[in-house]
């Protein structure tokens, strides 16, 4: 086995020298041991011209590196990602309530090398995305959006599913209650925490703004599926932090929309920003539009019918910011909408 290894590594090694030689930098991640359900493999990351040659589109080269690796410092310090666990202090005073939190925060459990983020985005329609995704480590999904008649596009595998606070309150209650369903069953779900769970002024519980019972929800969920143990919420603040960071960022931008200052982080930046510190590669799909479905205002790929709002999150804002993140030539992001990030473990910050 040791010996095979070895042989694949020099394959890969003699293969790698020849990419270099034909296209100039190539970062390649190896998966020498990989998570559940993934299938080991290797993910060569190809750093544009934003990486090399400073070439394409302003704050890029030099200046563009500088400024990506200050963001990322500051998003690794300024925001960092845990999930609520048993020891939260409020919970202690209602001990049963407590039973029902993991033991670990989910960065303690899981690390992945490279991870997909799949958006829900009505673009994902036009690509054959579907081997590419599974070919990760992990693979994230939003809210209820399905696999089923969208493998070709999105993929089959779902890893972690990141879900709103509407979940189940609104939607997807059939998915979410049904134990036959397979949504859910044997996934890592995490509650996106904007304002929802928060601790008061005196360390207590503060569940005023979690409108739609997310909190609730958890704990009937828990106490409804106890063998399901890999369910978490964000920490508290997680989302204003993700808020605050994305201000900073627009503050220093000339072309920024500060009427978006006012509005909360989508789910798709919390999960983003939470898959960055679980993961040393992050592929995006979609976050970060490409030009494929400019001609249509619909939301998502598995619906027809409901177009795409501005309304509530700051959209704009975030795909600034991920343009600026990315280690992807913006001009490769806007062919293929695939956007690739270095993880915040791979950034050496003081």
């Amino acid at each position: 086995m040791e010996k095979k290894v070895l042989i694949f590594f020099l394959i890969v090694l003699v293969f790698c020298v020849a990419m270099y030689g034909l296209f100039g930098r190539v970062s390649v991640t190896l998966v020498m041991a990989s998570a559940d359900k993934s299938k080991p493999g290797v993910h060569f990351v190809y750093l544009g011209a934003s990486e090399t040659e400073g070439r394409g589109t302003e704050d890029r080269g030099t200046e563009g590196v500088t400024s990506r690796e200050t963001l990322s410092c500051r998003l690794k310090n300024k925001v960092p990602f845990s999930t609520i666990t048993r020891t939260l202090a409020p919970l202690q005073a209602h001990p049963m309530i407590k039973s029902l939190f993991p033991k670990q925060s989910l960065e303690d459990v899981v690390h992945y090398n490279s991870c997909a983020v799949v958006s829900s985005s009505h673009a994902m329609k036009f690509h054959n995305y579907g081997r590419d995704i599974d070919a990760h480590d992990a693979v994230v999904r939003f809210n209820c959006a399905p696999t089923k008649n969208y493998v070709t596009h999105v993929g089959r595998r779902t890893d972690i599913r990141l879900i709103n606070t509407v979940i189940p309150y609104t939607s997807c209650q059939r998915e979410f209650w049904d134990r036959r369903v397979k949504m859910f069953n044997n996934e890592i779900v995490v509650v996106r925490n904007f304002l929802n769970v928060r601790v008061g002024k005196h360390g207590k519980l503060d569940l005023r703004q979690d409108q739609h019972h997310s909190f609730g929800n958890y704990v009937k969920y828990r106490r409804t599926f106890p063998e399901r143990t890999m369910h978490f919420i964000q920490r508290p603040n997680f989302g204003v932090d993700i808020k605050n960071e994305l201000s900073h960022f627009c503050n220093g931008k000339t072309n920024c929309k500060t009427t978006e200052s006012e509005k909360s982080p989508s789910t798709g930046a919390h999960g983003i920003v939470m898959m960055l510190h679980l993961c040393d590669w992050v592929y995006t799909y979609e976050f970060v539009p490409s030009a494929v479905d400019r001609n249509t205002s619909l939301a998502h790929y598995f619906d027809e019918e409901t177009n795409f709002s501005w309304l509530y999150h700051s959209y704009n804002t975030e795909r600034d910011y991920w343009r600026t993140l990315t280690v992807t030539s913006l001009e490769e992001v806007e062919r293929t909408g695939v956007a690739v990030f270095r993880g915040l473990s791979q950034y050496n910050c003081t």
